[in-house]
């Protein structure tokens, strides 16, 4: 770090070191659940041994695809979020950078808690695509985690969007004076 910067831009070079440590780690923390097993234990929790034994390869590959997607945006939220951390580092604290990191964040915050409600969905159609007629699931799973999600993607979007906008009539007004 420069040691002639102001202690906000340190705290925003270390948002954006910690934004994108964590947008690797969640990902990599995923497949080590299903390398340890966590993940397919908690499927036979939930859908039942026999259930379980049935899948096939292509069925273990979608399920563990399906249980990538909500990390995989959130990793894409974190790095679009270090972006924006790192105009802050910098000189270019009112550029047209942020807002559009900050817009892009939210809409994949968005889409990582939608992906929270729906992959659980996807998954249980998944498994019970071997078992018989009646023994078929649906699974719905509203949690908090994805509520939240899309509420504090939704806020980013609009202060990105609302940034945006800003950043356009402060350039207009500039041409007048």
């Amino acid at each position: 770090m420069n040691q002639h910067s102001s202690p906000m831009q340190r705290k925003a070079q270390i948002a954006g070191w910690a934004c994108r440590s964590m947008a690797i780690t969640i990902p990599i923390l995923t497949i080590l659940s299903w390398v340890l097993g966590t993940v397919p234990s908690e499927l036979t929790r939930r859908f039942g041994q026999e259930a379980v034994q049935q899948l096939d390869s292509v069925q273990i590959v979608l399920v563990f695809l399906l249980s990538l997607l909500p990390a995989l945006a959130l990793a894409r939220t974190l790095f679009l979020m270090a972006s924006c951390f790192d105009c802050f580092a910098g000189t270019d604290w009112f550029g047209s950078a942020q807002p559009k990191a900050l817009t892009r964040a939210g809409s994949w915050l968005v889409l990582s808690g939608i992906l929270t409600f729906l992959v659980p969905t996807l998954i249980g159609f998944v498994v019970s695509l071997n078992t018989a007629e009646g023994a078929r699931m649906l699974v719905i799973s509203i949690s908090s985690n994805g509520v939240l999600s899309v509420l504090f993607g939704l806020l980013i979007w609009m202060l990105g969007h609302f940034w945006s906008k800003a950043n356009a009539l402060a350039a207009e007004n500039a041409r007048f004076v």
